[in-house]
């Protein structure tokens, strides 16, 4: 081999040495920039509120916990039922001359309510104390938040009558109103002078369940017109109707000052204000002289029955 050779291959060897050298530090550069990518997030992660990386398993539990902890918070910051150990008791008087009740003259002429004879139930007056009358603290006079109960209400139509004439049920409180009947009604339900719903109810069938979210609903039948009953919906449980003794009782009351309501059908509104203690029961008495002016919700109820 010449001389040239030799200096050429050992120009060549030298250059290979060279590229050999300088490759592995590339990886090395690499590396140390893969490393501060890495490490980013997990400084983030620290700050209060710092957005996590869909690539990072290892935080993803945390931040799923940290979301459902306000939820919970939430939840729990509900303001709570108050539980109640006031109790409001009273009665409900009447000091005119009641009008008389009286068998409808239509009753006589329907078939099968013509089998009994049953006086009207508009305004019952025993011993100057008068029944059916609904008292309840007025809407919105209890803080908390009232669940609707599990219990359905019930509407009866038994006798050709609405059975009971008036009672009270929470807002969204399940009301079934039944046939005892053995014959056709429809039910024929207004909240003021709007008809909610008009529906047939035969002899035998299902009962029709409703509910309402507030209102005085008003229940007639169209086929039997002297019928009438009564659901006042309030937004807690805190009423009651006055019974055959004008008396009523309200328990398991907040301690507090509210404005109590009492409303008949035939005479209308009364208001009072009562002050409701934990270690006494409040005493209220409503009185109607008989002279009231019809509610708007039930006009001319006694016209033409007889």
């Amino acid at each position: 081999m010449h001389a040239r050779d030799l200096v050429s291959l050992s120009a060549l060897a030298l250059a290979a040495l060279t590229l050999g050298v300088g490759c592995p530090e590339e990886p090395s550069r690499s590396t140390g920039a893969a490393a501060t990518t890495a490490t980013t997030p997990a400084a983030s992660a620290e700050k209060p509120g710092a957005a996590r990386q869909p690539s990072e398993p290892s935080q993803a539990p945390q931040a799923t916990g940290q979301a459902a902890a306000p939820q919970a918070t939430g939840q729990a910051a509900a303001p709570p039922t108050p539980e109640g150990k006031g109790t409001i008791k009273g009665v409900v008087k009447f000091t005119g001359k009641p009008v008389e009740m009286k068998v409808p003259t239509a009753r006589k002429d329907a078939p099968f309510c013509q089998d009994k004879e049953v006086a009207y139930n508009a305004v019952l007056v025993n011993d100057g104390k008068l029944k059916d009358t609904f008292v309840r603290i007025a809407v919105g006079g209890v803080q908390g938040s009232w669940k609707a109960p599990d219990t359905h209400a019930v509407v009866d139509q038994k006798d050709c009558m609405y059975e009971p004439r008036i009672q009270g049920v929470v807002s969204d409180q399940q009301v079934d109103i039944k046939n005892s009947d053995r014959t056709l009604h429809n039910v024929h339900t207004y909240k003021g002078s709007e008809t909610l719903f008009n529906q047939a109810q035969p002899r035998g069938g299902d009962p029709l369940t409703k509910t309402w979210k507030d209102g005085i609903l008003k229940l007639t039948c169209d086929i039997h017109p002297w019928m009438r009953g009564f659901v006042v919906v309030t937004d807690h449980p805190f009423f009651a109707v006055s019974g055959d003794d004008g008396s009523f009782t309200i328990e398991k009351v907040p301690a507090g000052k509210y404005k109590l309501e009492a409303w008949h059908p035939r005479y209308g509104l009364k208001t009072a204000e009562v002050s409701v203690a934990d270690d006494k029961p409040a005493q209220v008495t409503f009185t109607y002289a008989g002279t009231e002016p019809e509610p708007a919700e039930n006009k001319d109820e006694l016209k033409g029955l007889w």
